[in-house]
């Protein structure tokens, strides 16, 4: 009987205050470890991009840069995207493609204005509509003489939350989805604080220019040149344009257009 008690006594001890055998203290050792290491990996992550981001711009859009580094206040975003198409040779062949690109980007069937028309460069199906967000889209497909086809896609945003990189992405990806892609476009419009003492040169004279040109009309300033400092990639040269019409005081507006 006392056996038994003692017995009993030594389970209930075991369920109370249970034995960690060396085992169990290495693999919870171990992960902890790790669980640690993903936590100061992902702080880690977080902070390179911040600086990549805040320091180098790196990860974000060319044209968002110089967004931030000037200081610019969008006011409107226009973002274009051309791609080719397989052979067509009539409108009824070309409709279809205009109407599927738009209803991609939300637009419904009965929105806009449809117009066929033939022109010196081919034939042109022009489709211009808003979609749900009162965004306004205009999707051109064009039948050339010489047969080559293609299809170009133009999109309007209005109000600082329109964001570069987002908009020139979803709009790439879109415009990929129907032919390779040839040109790509975007124009950024908005108020920038300047000096009167400063010069629009130093907004860009760090990027590898080719060909720039200064106009100046009054206090109005005009800058066109060649750079692949504004392309996302980075490989090619893009044609720019940047004016800058002072409003009163130290800010003024500013339009930059960027080609490729």
């Amino acid at each position: 009987m006392q056996d038994e008690l003692l017995l009993e006594e030594e389970l209930q001890y075991e369920e109370v205050y249970p034995t960690v055998n060396g085992e169990g203290i290495g693999q919870f050792c171990r992960r902890m470890f790790i669980k640690i290491l993903l936590i100061w990996g992902i702080l880690l992550l977080f902070s390179f991009e911040y600086y990549l981001l805040e320091e180098k711009q790196i990860l974000t859009h060319p044209v968002e840069a110089f967004v931030h580094r000037t200081n610019l206040t969008v006011q409107f975003l226009m973002v274009g995207v051309t791609a080719e198409l397989p052979p067509a040779a009539s409108f009824s062949e070309l409709k279809p493609l205009v109407i599927r690109a738009g209803r991609l980007m939300g637009i419904s069937s009965d929105q806009g204005i449809l117009d066929a028309r033939i022109t010196d460069e081919g034939r042109v199906l022009n489709w211009t509509a808003p979609d749900r967000k009162d965004r306004q889209h205009t999707i051109t497909g064009l039948i050339r003489k010489d047969g080559s086809v293609s299809l170009d896609i133009e999109t309007t945003y209005w109000g600082p939350e329109a964001k570069i990189k987002d908009r020139s992405r979803e709009l790439y990806l879109l415009a990929s989805r129907f032919g390779k892609v040839t040109s790509t476009r975007l124009q950024v419009e908005g108020i920038a604080p300047y000096q009167s003492t400063g010069s629009l040169e130093k907004w860009v004279q760090q990027w590898r220019l080719r060909d720039l040109e200064v106009t100046r009309t009054g206090s109005a300033v005009r800058l066109r040149g060649v750079t692949s400092d504004l392309a996302q990639g980075k490989k090619q040269e893009v044609p720019f344009s940047l004016s800058f019409v002072p409003a009163g005081g130290s800010r003024g507006r500013l339009i930059l257009s960027v080609g490729s």
